[in-house]
C-alpha cells in the first residue's frame, strides 16, 4: 500500500469519526436527540455527519498542505495547544465531553493554517518572545474586556473586541519584551527599581480591589469578566497565540516594524514608556476608588472633605447643569468638561456615569504623567521621574480628588501642564491655551500662571499680552458657556456674584494657622485619622479640619506617626539641598515660581475655606515638583532611590488606611 493511499485512508477515517462525533454532539446538546425516535435519531446524526465528513475531507487536504514541511515540534505544538486550550476554555465554561469534540475540531481547523509561522519561529528561536507578548496581551485584554463587557454584551462584540485587543496588545507586548530584556541587560538597577515600583502599585490596586468588594456599592462586575463573556474571551484569546506568530512574521518581513520604529509616535512612547505605564496603573487605581465614592446613592454634597461631588455628578451626566450654589468662580467649566465626558461615554455606549468615573480617573493619571515628563526633562533619569510622579499620585490629596467627581484634579493637571510648557520654553499661544483651562475651571488660580510666567520669563510686554489674551478669551468663552448651557454659572464679571463667596470666609486664629501648616505640608501627602461628623446631612462626613467645631485631625496610629516623621525628614532634606545648591541651581526660577504659587495659596486660605484639604490639589503639585527639583542633586544616587521606594511603601500603607476607613464607613451606611 502506497503512502498516498494510506494517507487517504487516514483522512477518510478521521473525517468520518470527527463528522459523526461532531454531529452526535450537536444533536445531543442542541437538537433534543434523546427525545426522538430511533429512526429520527439516526437521520438527525447521520445526515449532518455526512455533510461534515465531506467538508472535512476537502479541508484536510488543504490542512495537509499547511502542515507539509513543518517540523514535528511545530505540529506537536499546534495539536497540544488545541487540546490544552479547549480544556482551559471548558474549565471556564464548565466541562463537557461533547463540546470538547466540537471545539477541538474547530480549534485545529482555525490554527493549522498558522503552523508554518509557528515552525519558522521555533526554528529561529523567537517563539518565546511571541509567547511573552501573548501573555502580556492576554492579561491586559482580560482587564480591559472585564471593564468593557458591561457595555458590549453580545458574543459577536466580545469576539471582535478580543481579536482587536489581542492584535494591538501583542504588537505592543512584542516591543515591550525586547525593551525589558535590553534595559535589564544594560541597567539592571533601573529595571529592579522600576519593577519594585510597579509591583507596589499592582499590589495596591489588588488590595484596593479586595477592599472595595467589602462595600455593597462596589460594582464588581465592571472590573472582571462576566460569566457569559469569560468562555468566549478565553477561547478566542487562546486561539490567537498561533496567529500572533503569523502576524509577527508578516509585520516583520513586510518592513512594518522598521517603519513603526521610524515614527514619532514610536519614539515618543519608547522614550516615555515608564511614565505612560505608571499613569495607566494610577488610572486603574483611581477608577476603582471612583466607582465607590461617586455612587449616585450619595445624593448630597459635603460628604467627602466638603466637596460638591453630588453637584458635579449631576451637572456632568444629566441635562441639569445649573449651578446649585450660584457661584461664579468656575466661568466655563461646563464647556470644558461636558463634551469630554460625552466623548468618553460614547465609547461606553452612552453610559455617562461611567464616562464621568473614567474622566476623573484619567485626570488623576494625567497629573502623574505630567510630573513624570517634567522630572524626566529636568534630570534625564527615568527611575527618579517615576518615583516622584508616583509620590504625587499616592498623596492623600490625589488619591481622593483623582477619584472624586470634582474640579480640583483637573485644575492641578492644568497647572502642571503650564509648568511643563514653561520648562520646555513653548511659545505664548501654548501658554495662553493652558491658562484658559486653568481660568475656566477656577478663575482665582490664574494668578498661579501669572506668577509662574513672570518669575521664569520676567518680560513686562509679554506679561501684558499674556494677561490680556487670556482675559479676552475668558469673557468670550464664558458667554459661549452660558449660551450653550443656560444658567450654568453666574457671570464672573458681574460684581454681585462675588457675594456668594462670603460664606466661605473664617476668622484667622491659632487653630487655623496650625491647620494651614498641616494642610500645606502634611495632610495633603500623609493622611491623618479623619474627623467623622454625623450632623447636617444624612451621611457621615469625612474631614481633616472642621473649624465650626474647632477640630483638627491628628496622627493617631503608629504607622501614621512613622510616615509623617519620614515625610518631615524628606521635606527638611529637600529644603537643605535647595539652600545649599541655591547658586548652582539651573532651574532656580522654576523653584521660586513653585514657592510663589504655594505662597499665593497660603494668602488665599488664611481666611478662605472651611475644609483646607479640599483645596490641596491647588498646591500639592507645586510642593512635589519643588522637592523633585531640590532633590535632583541626589536623583542618580541608588541609595536615595531606595529611600524613596521605602517611603512610597509607607505612604501606600498609611493612605490605604484612610481609604479602608472610608470604605468601612460607607459600607455601614448603605
Amino acid at each position: 500500500m502506497t503512502d498516498q493511499r494510506l494517507s487517504n485512508i487516514w483522512r477518510i477515517l478521521i473525517s468520518a469519526v470527527v463528522g459523526i462525533g461532531v454531529s452526535f454532539s450537536l444533536a445531543q446538546m442542541f437538537f433534543d436527540l434523546n427525545s426522538r425516535g430511533l429512526v429520527d435519531q439516526l437521520f438527525l446524526v447521520l445526515v449532518p455527519a455526512a455533510a461534515i465528513f465531506i467538508c472535512l475531507l476537502a479541508l484536510m487536504s488543504v490542512m495537509g498542505k499547511s502542515l507539509a514541511g513543518t517540523s514535528l515540534s511545530a505540529r506537536g505544538f499546534i495539536f497540544t495547544w488545541a487540546i490544552l486550550s479547549v480544556l482551559l476554555s471548558l474549565l471556564v465554561a464548565h466541562f463537557s465531553i461533547a463540546l470538547l469534540i466540537i471545539l477541538v475540531t474547530v480549534f485545529l481547523l482555525l490554527t493549522i493554517p498558522a503552523a508554518h509561522s509557528v515552525h519558522e519561529l521555533l526554528e529561529a528561536g523567537g517563539f518565546l518572545r511571541i509567547f511573552g507578548a501573548w501573555l502580556f496581551a492576554f492579561f491586559f485584554s482580560s482587564i480591559l474586556l472585564g471593564f468593557l463587557d458591561d457595555f458590549y454584551t453580545s458574543s459577536i462584540e466580545i469576539i471582535l473586541l478580543t481579536i482587536i485587543l489581542q492584535a494591538i496588545l501583542s504588537v505592543g507586548g512584542y516591543f515591550l519584551m525586547g525593551r525589558v530584556r535590553r534595559v535589564a541587560g544594560e541597567r539592571w538597577f533601573d529595571a529592579v527599581a522600576h519593577g519594585t515600583l510597579f509591583v507596589l502599585m499592582i499590589g495596591f490596586i489588588m488590595w484596593s480591589f479586595q477592599s472595595d468588594q467589602q462595600v455593597s456599592l462596589f460594582p464588581m462586575s465592571h472590573f472582571i469578566l462576566n460569566r457569559n463573556t469569560s468562555d468566549v474571551f478565553m477561547f478566542v484569546s487562546l486561539l490567537a497565540l498561533p496567529w500572533q506568530a503569523w502576524l509577527h512574521l508578516k509585520l516583520k518581513f513586510s518592513g512594518f516594524y522598521n517603519r513603526v520604529k521610524q515614527t514619532r509616535l514610536y519614539a515618543y512612547v519608547s522614550a516615555n514608556l515608564a511614565g505612560i505605564s505608571l499613569s495607566l496603573l494610577f488610572s486603574v487605581l483611581y477608577l476603582l476608588i471612583a466607582s465607590v465614592i461617586n455612587d449616585p446613592r450619595f445624593d448630597v454634597d459635603d460628604i467627602f472633605f466638603d466637596a460638591d461631588g453630588a453637584n458635579w455628578r449631576i451637572r456632568l451626566i444629566t441635562d441639569n447643569w445649573q449651578d446649585f450654589y450660584q457661584r461664579s468662580v468656575h466661568p466655563f467649566v461646563i464647556l470644558l468638561f461636558r463634551p469630554l465626558v460625552d466623548i468618553i461615554s460614547f465609547f461606553l455606549k452612552g453610559d455617562k456615569l461611567w464616562g464621568a468615573y473614567l474622566f476623573v480617573a484619567l485626570g488623576g493619571a494625567a497629573c502623574v504623567y505630567l510630573v513624570w515628563i517634567f522630572i524626566k526633562s529636568v534630570t534625564g533619569n527615568s527611575v527618579y521621574a517615576s518615583l516622584i510622579s508616583a509620590l504625587l499620585g499616592l498623596t492623600a490629596s490625589h488619591l481622593i480628588f483623582g477619584s472624586l467627581i470634582e474640579t480640583y484634579i483637573f485644575l492641578a493637571a492644568s497647572l502642571l501642564l503650564f509648568f511643563m510648557l514653561l520648562l520646555k520654553d513653548r511659545p505664548l499661544p501654548a501658554l495662553v491655551a493652558a491658562s484658559l483651562v486653568t481660568i475656566g475651571i477656577t478663575y482665582t488660580n490664574f494668578a498661579q500662571n501669572v506668577i509662574a510666567l513672570f518669575t521664569v520669563k520676567p518680560n513686562i510686554k509679554q506679561m501684558i499680552r499674556f494677561v490680556v489674551s487670556v482675559l479676552v478669551f475668558l469673557v468670550l468663552l464664558t458667554l459661549m458657556n452660558n449660551l450653550l448651557f443656560p444658567n450654568a454659572h453666574p457671570f464672573f464679571f458681574v460684581p454681585s456674584t462675588l457675594q456668594a463667596e462670603q460664606q466661605n470666609l473664617f476668622p484667622l486664629n491659632s487653630l487655623r494657622i496650625q491647620a494651614l501648616i498641616r494642610a500645606f505640608f502634611f495632610h495633603n501627602v500623609v493622611a491623618p485619622t479623619p474627623i467623622l461628623y454625623d450632623k447636617d446631612i444624612p451621611f457621615i462626613q469625612f474631614r481633616f479640619f472642621k473649624p465650626e467645631i474647632n477640630a483638627l485631625s491628628q496622627y493617631d496610629l503608629p504607622i501614621q506617626t512613622v510616615t509623617s516623621w519620614a515625610w518631615l525628614g524628606l521635606l527638611l532634606f529637600g529644603a537643605i539641598l535647595f539652600i545649599v545648591n541655591l547658586k548652582k541651581n539651573q532651574h532656580l526660577r522654576l523653584s521660586i515660581a513653585l514657592l510663589g504659587c504655594m505662597g499665593l495659596n497660603v494668602l488665599i486660605h488664611l481666611r478662605y475655606g472651611k475644609e483646607l484639604f479640599l483645596y490641596t490639589p491647588n498646591w500639592t503639585y507645586a510642593l512635589i515638583l519643588f522637592l523633585g527639583l531640590s532633590w535632583q542633586t541626589v536623583a542618580d544616587r541608588k541609595w536615595f532611590q531606595v529611600v524613596l521606594l521605602a517611603f512610597l511603601s509607607l505612604l501606600i500603607w498609611n493612605n490605604g488606611i484612610l481609604l479602608l476607613n472610608i470604605l468601612k464607613i460607607l459600607a455601614s451606611q448603605v
